[in-house]
């Protein structure tokens, strides 16, 4: 299967406008089944988020629990984003950087997570440069 960045990045959106202090996120919450309000991640089918909390549970991005059998994901609890999940999610949250990052990506037969931030990074840096006056 492969890793839809959307949906990750989308993932964890959601995790940082859902979660509350002292408060967990659990499976159903991203699979839509607890509330009847529109969600960021309605767009994607239950095998995907499954398949990206997975992985994002091996990114270090959360503090988590995450309980896979038989190759089934049945248990996702989250606490928190982590240092560098909001490191992370601070570069890829604007629209324009995201878009011109998958482009960049795009031209790539596949790519990790940790190669898009970085990716991200350049883009970001790159737009911030033309703020910066030149002395």
């Amino acid at each position: 299967m492969r890793l839809n960045h959307d949906c990750v990045r989308d993932m964890m959106l959601f995790i940082e406008e859902e979660q509350e202090l002292e408060m967990a996120l659990h499976l159903p919450d991203f699979l839509n089944q607890k509330k009847p309000a529109k969600s960021r991640l309605d767009k994607y089918d239950a095998e995907t988020i499954k398949y990206s909390l997975m992985k994002l549970d091996e990114t270090n991005y959360l503090n988590d629990n995450c309980v896979i059998t038989q190759y089934q994901l049945i248990e996702f609890d989250v606490t928190s984003i982590t240092w560098n999940g909001h490191k992370f999610l601070d570069t890829i949250r604007d629209p324009k950087i995201w878009k011109t990052t998958k482009n960049v990506a795009s031209h790539l037969e596949s790519i990790s997570i940790t190669l898009l931030s970085n990716i991200a990074s350049n883009v970001l840096e790159s737009y911030i440069q033309k703020f910066i006056p030149k002395v």
